[in-house]
Parts: structure tokens; C-alpha cells; sequence
């Protein structure tokens, strides 16, 4: 059985002359390790990896010139 956590991953970009972001796109992720497994959760298909905080799903934020996958 697999984990059931998952990741929304938000791409921010910063408004120029301005404070402000705003989001320019999400991709939503799974955790592909086993059910009960140690250790930060992990996407093996994007390589990524996050902490849950005790949360099934996880908010990610990330500037959009880290590259949208």
C-alpha cells in the first residue's frame, strides 16, 4: 500500500513595481513511498521532496523562475 499524503506544489510570479505575487500555476503530487515509511515524503516522477506537517495534503510554495515541471 502507498502513502497517502500528497503535495499541491503553487508556482508564484512577482507583479513588477509592485509587492505582490500571484500564482501562475499548481501541480498536485503523490508521495510514492510505502504506507508507514520513515523519513520526508517523496514524488520519484518529479523528484521532489516535502514534510507533511500533519497534513495529508501540503502547500508548497514555489517562484515560478524554479522552473513549472
Amino acid at each position: 500500500m502507498s502513502c497517502k499524503h500528497q503535495a499541491l506544489i503553487i508556482y508564484t510570479r512577482t507583479v513588477k513595481g509592485t509587492s505582490s505575487n500571484l500564482a501562475s500555476g499548481r501541480i498536485q503530487i503523490s508521495c510514492s513511498e510505502p504506507d508507514g515509511h520513515d523519513g520526508p515524503h517523496r514524488n520519484a516522477e518529479r523528484d521532489e521532496t516535502w514534510n507533511d506537517r500533519g497534513d495529508l495534503l501540503t502547500h508548497i510554495l514555489r517562484s515560478a523562475e524554479e522552473g513549472e515541471g
